[in-house]
């Protein structure tokens, strides 16, 4: 319902102040890495590495259909077990504000890379999560879409479908055991950026001075510091339960009146789950993204690719279970190797609408395809979002 309401508003996505185009209108999707495990945990997001001429509200709708049939893990005599398979719908909140807002432009001279005064050069965005998991409705249209185009559908028609079982437990405790309908609230995360280096003349428009209506720069970079505060419930998968921090650079190009480039690369610190469980998440992670924006006019394709280091562990293994047919269909590739996430987006004025899947390369030799692997969480998001400037 709330997808088709999103949907409705795409006519009057046009801009209706006549203001002259901002960073944002050529900006990355922001996306991370949704799934029932990654989003306990700080996942930095893409963002345009340019000043933000004015405070930003953005109002984002998902669901993704996570899977993963149940799987046994050891580590020497220890035992783990772990199950993921559920639809998570999400409802994200995020504030984007200049500190020249409250600030003034502050001092100029502060920095080199521009003539841009110091608070003009930070920006800082508050995001708030809420999800509902719970068995959706998804299961059926995505086991038809395997069927259709003759894919492995991952074991999925053994087991019941649209139902919640969300477990992830071993011998020291149990993070959770959801398996009913459950609503969480998430961790925030505070994200500020300082610009470094900003340079050129935004080829989609001209202006006055930059943050007064004017065009954007047409190139900048950007130093990045995220933090994650631990107000969500762990055993309700809202939230690991600890801190999480991360350092990044994100920047931007304007290489053609009709593409703008952007990429990002962060190193982030994860605390452990608070539980006693001995299955615990990586302490350092790394982040890598490249989005690129096509503007076509009165519509915008973007392309994005984000790939992110292994979540838990090493030194687990899974116990042997089902065949080949059976590894596939765990849940042993989320969680012990690389994620690699496409997305694929259409955008107009401040409405977007995207799908997201994962292909990772990498060795698969108990698969028919052996040059990439999938990992099923999330085995699809879909989404949409709203976007203001205050």
């Amino acid at each position: 319902m709330a997808l088709l309401c999103l949907a409705a508003a795409m006519p009057l996505a046009a801009r209706a102040d006549g203001a002259t185009p901002t960073n944002e209108d050529a900006g990355p999707l922001g996306l991370r890495i949704q799934g029932t495990l990654r989003e306990l945990f700080l996942d930095v997001t893409g963002a345009d590495a340019r000043a933000l001429a004015r405070p930003q509200l953005q109002l984002r709708y998902s669901f993704s259909n996570i899977w993963n049939e149940p799987m046994q893990l050891a580590r020497h005599s220890d035992l783990a077990h772990q199950g993921l398979d559920e639809q998570a719908d999400v409802l994200d909140v995020k504030l984007r504000l200049p500190w020249s807002l409250l600030l003034g432009p502050g001092p100029s001279g502060a920095l080199p890379g521009s003539g841009r005064p110091l608070w003009e050069r930070l920006t800082t965005s508050f995001d708030l999560r809420a999800t509902e998991h719970w068995g959706g409705w998804s299961d059926g249209a995505i086991e038809a879409w395997h069927s259709l185009i003759g894919s492995f559908n991952f074991n999925r028609q053994f087991h019941p479908r649209n139902q919640i079982h969300l477990t992830y437990a071993d011998a020291g405790g149990t993070a959770f055991d959801i398996q009913g309908a459950t609503f969480a609230l998430g961790d925030v995360a505070l994200r500020t950026q300082l610009l470094l280096v900003e340079g050129g003349t935004s080829l989609a428009g001209g202006g006055g001075p930059v943050g007064q209506g004017a065009a954007p720069s047409r190139y900048g970079l950007s130093a990045r510091l995220d933090l994650k505060l631990p107000t969500g419930s762990l055993s309700r998968a809202g939230g690991s339960g600890g801190f999480d921090a991360a350092i990044g650079l994100v920047g931007t190009a304007e290489v053609a009146s009709y593409l703008t480039l952007h990429a990002l690369a962060a190193f982030s610190w994860f605390s452990p789950m608070a539980a006693p469980v001995l299955l615990q998440v990586k302490p350092w992670h790394a982040t890598f993204e490249l989005s690129a924006v096509f503007d076509l006019g009165p519509l915008q394709l973007i392309l994005e690719d984000r790939i992110a280091t292994p979540l838990l562990q090493p030194g687990w293994t899974r116990l042997e279970s089902g065949g080949d047919n059976g590894l596939l269909s765990s849940g042993v590739f989320a969680s012990f190797r690389p994620h690699n996430q496409i997305s694929f987006a259409l955008r107009r004025g401040p409405f977007a609408l995207w799908l997201s899947e994962d292909f990772t390369p990498g060795p698969n030799p108990r698969s028919v395809v052996t040059i990439y692997y999938e990992s099923n969480s999330p085995d699809l998001t879909v989404g949409a979002s709203l976007t203001f400037a205050l």
